[in-house]
Formats: structure tokens, sequence, C-alpha cells
């Protein structure tokens, strides 16, 4: 199916090197439908009848250098041509992803075309997310993946064989593509439209997860502990904002497992793992699915 788009807005954006790969986590939050880099500004295309444009005239008053322009609207644009330019298939771990138009290049795989919702495997925090959670799983696991986007998190799961996964993000249109990614691949991850509060205080889950950036991550972590039976997932803050992030999760008396990071353009993504402290000792006799693959 083609996707063309009109009318759209283009919004041109300058910010300092060291902002622009959050800058562009921030931008695909918002459901922007490409991003152009160019040097020292980025150009940013959206629907012009759904633009954000409040949230994004916003970015200027944070105080990091950012300054974004008055939005220029722009002729129709195929952009399903232009964003399946950029993506190809990508390993982590034991799994390959790749988009449905790309031939395999080996298995277990997982299928995603993730249209306007974050998580195709280009950013680092998605790679590291999906890293720490083939690490993390063990056999007959139920996830939880909070802002699950693309769904890549627990498809991911899904395929290296978990009993459940769940998906939940307050995005309509984020849910509607993880949906679709969820029939690609023929695996079962039920979705949910909703904020955090929308699953059961008590609903209990050996693993969560969770890739989001710091402003929306920080408010969620007392309730993502509480879901976490056994261990959970954290990824979308920079290496400045870790310490911030291992005392929020430390408070609510998780140990801190294993943390890795990945520097991309300038910005260095971090991801952690925690563990609920009673099962520090168990961990290290568990066997994960992913070393059995």
């Amino acid at each position: 199916m083609r996707v063309v788009v009109s009318p759209t807005l283009c919004f041109r954006i300058q910010a300092p090197p060291e902002q622009v790969e959050r800058l562009i986590a921030e931008l695909h939050s918002l459901g922007t439908l490409g991003i152009e880099e160019r040097p020292a500004e980025l150009l940013a295309y959206f629907r012009a009848d759904g633009a954000p444009a409040r949230e994004i005239a916003a970015l200027s008053e944070l105080g990091l250098g950012i300054c974004v322009h008055e939005p220029e609207r722009v002729p129709v644009t195929d952009w399903e041509r232009t964003w399946r330019a950029g993506l190809e298939p990508r390993r982590v771990g034991s799994l390959w992803i790749r988009p449905s138009w790309c031939a395999s290049r080996g298995t277990p795989e997982i299928l995603i075309d993730p249209q306007q919702a974050f998580g195709s495997g280009e950013h680092a925090s998605t790679r590291l997310a999906l890293a720490l959670t083939l690490e993390a799983l063990v056999e007959g696991d139920r996830v939880l993946d909070v802002g699950t986007g693309s769904g890549i998190l627990g498809l991911g799961a899904l395929r290296l064989g978990v009993a459940q996964a769940l998906g939940l993000d307050i995005d309509p249109q984020a849910c509607a593509n993880a949906a679709q990614n969820s029939s690609r691949n023929r695996l079962p991850l039920a979705l949910v439209c909703g904020t955090l509060e929308t699953i059961a205080p008590r609903a209990r889950f050996e693993l969560v997860l969770c890739n989001l950036l710091l402003g929306r991550l920080e408010p969620c972590i007392p309730r993502l502990v509480e879901h976490a039976s056994r261990a959970l997932v954290l990824s979308g803050y920079l290496g400045e904002e870790r310490e911030r992030v291992r005392t929020l999760v430390a408070a609510r008396g998780l140990v801190l497992e294993r943390e890795i990071e990945e520097r991309q353009s300038g910005d260095t993504w971090c991801a952690g793992l925690w563990l609920q402290a009673r099962d520090l000792q168990s961990a290290s006799r568990s066997s994960s699915v992913s070393s059995k693959r």
C-alpha cells in the first residue's frame, strides 16, 4: 500500500550538536513523518491536519539552545518511499529485525514496519532495550512493554518464547502499527491503548520493559517497579541522566544487575536491567531463552 500524505508541514529546527539525537527522539515521540538532518539544523515533517505545533514550538523554551522556526507547507510527498530508503535488516543479539520489504538475513527474526511509531531498531535506545530484554528473558515469562510504539520489544520477546506479552501505548497510531506488526509476524502481542494507570494495580509481570525519554520515564518508575515481579528493563535515558534513574529505581528496592550504553550522533544513550533483590541469586542460575537460541 502506498502512503501519500497531503498537505504536510515542515518545521526547521536549529540545535547544538549535543542536542540533536535527543531532539530526534523527541520529534519521533511527537509523531513526525520523517526527519532530514542537515548541517546545524533538522527538517521535521508532520501532517498539517494534526501537527503538534504547540509542543514543537515549546522545544525552544527548554533552555537548550534549540530554535524552532515557523512551519512551512510542502508539496504532496510519497513518505513510504522516503521512509523505506533508510531502513535495512539489523541484528540485535540473536534476533534479526527487518522491514517486510527486505530479504531475510537469518533467523530468528521479526518483521517491523514502524511507520510513524518509534521502534524500528534504528535508534540506539531501541537496540539497547532489545539487547537487555533478550538477556533477561526466561521461558514462560509474562512481559509488559510500556510505550510499545511499533511493538518491537514485545514481539521480540514473543519470538524467543515468552508466554505472554502486553504492549501499552497512549498513541492510537502506535497501537495500530503494533497490531499490524503483530499480525505480520503471527505473534499474539496483546495491546492496550491508554496510560499506565490502565493496567490493574495488582497485575504482575515477570519482565517489565520501558523505552521512553527521561521526562516521560521518570513519573512511570514507581508503577513500573510495582508491576515487575522479577526484572525491569529501562531505556531512553542519557549518560548524564543515569545517576538520576539509578537513584529512583534503587529507592524502590530494585538492584541494578547490568547497564549498557551506545554512542550515537554525539549522545551516550543508556539502558539498564534491574532485578528484585530476592531474584539476584536465582538470576545467575536461570536459563534465559536467548541463550538457548
